[in-house]
């Protein structure tokens, strides 16, 4: 995204269409027919995680244009906090105390790693990354609430909803060809791809365990920059990064050792 010649609605557009194309197609092999039918008698439900879903495309484009990646990263992350109490209020999902301890020591983690940046970067894009944070753990509280409902097609009305925003605000189509592919070929490993290993995850795993995996994304973010470009990681990243994986690393060993019997 920091590399293509674009505008934030260009981006958007992109990535939402190659999701619109591609994931019906996933979904066909997936599930054995096409997304739509699962919806069927679920309206409210579908439109609720459609619009969720088309907040998340949308606010995270907003949110890494208009403020810096560690600001977006970090107010994006604070998912799990909001998943916590939403599961426990609406689900009455009991959130396991060492899942409550490390998420409190991931979040302080994340704190040293970009705490640093959060003077840094416009209200709107610190707005719209809380923004991403709430519509992704909304979104996952719908899925874990409706287990025997496959909400994944709702994904393709929201990648429609989204493109219709962007080629509204924006000029997708007067971008360089090249920038367009790689947007695309974006949105088809970021979204179509990752979103269909997410969605698996939640059918398995506790949201918040699967929300608290999902930390290692801003963590990787600066491995990808320092491999990609040479931008050596601090030593705040460093030590940020370490308590972080500590974080996932016992609260996966909680979990296991909760199952064992």
């Amino acid at each position: 995204m920091r590399s293509v010649e674009s505008g934030p609605w260009e981006m958007v557009f992109w990535r939402a269409f190659a999701h619109l194309l591609c994931f019906p197609f996933v979904y066909r092999a997936l599930a054995g027919h096409w997304g739509p039918t699962s919806l069927r008698g679920n309206a409210r439900l579908a439109t609720l995680s459609m619009l969720c879903v088309c907040g998340t495309f949308v606010l995270h484009v907003i949110a890494m244009n208009a403020t810096t990646v560690a600001n977006a990263l970090l107010l994006q992350s604070t998912s799990p906090i909001m998943v916590a109490l939403l599961s426990w209020a609406m689900l009455r999902e009991r959130v396991a105390a060492a899942s409550w301890a490390a998420i409190a020591v991931a979040m302080a983690g994340l704190a040293i790693v970009m705490g640093a940046a959060l003077s840094e970067g416009a209200m709107l894009g610190k707005f719209a990354a809380l923004g991403v944070a709430l519509c992704s753990a909304v979104n996952v509280i719908l899925i874990r609430g409706q287990r025997a409902i496959d909400l994944r097609a709702a994904t393709i009305p929201a990648a429609a909803m989204a493109c219709a925003i962007g080629l509204a605000f924006g000029a997708p189509f007067a971008i360089p060809a090249g920038s367009a592919a790689a947007l695309f070929a974006l949105g088809f490993v970021q979204m179509t791809v990752g979103l269909t290993f997410f969605y698996s995850a939640l059918k398995r795993l506790p949201a918040v365990q699967v929300v608290l995996i999902a930390l290692l994304e801003p963590i990787l973010a600066p491995i990808w920059v320092w491999l990609a470009v040479g931008e050596t990681p601090s030593a705040a990243t460093i030590l940020g990064g370490g308590i972080l994986l500590a974080a996932l690393a016992f609260n996966a060993l909680a979990a296991a050792r909760t199952r064992a019997p």
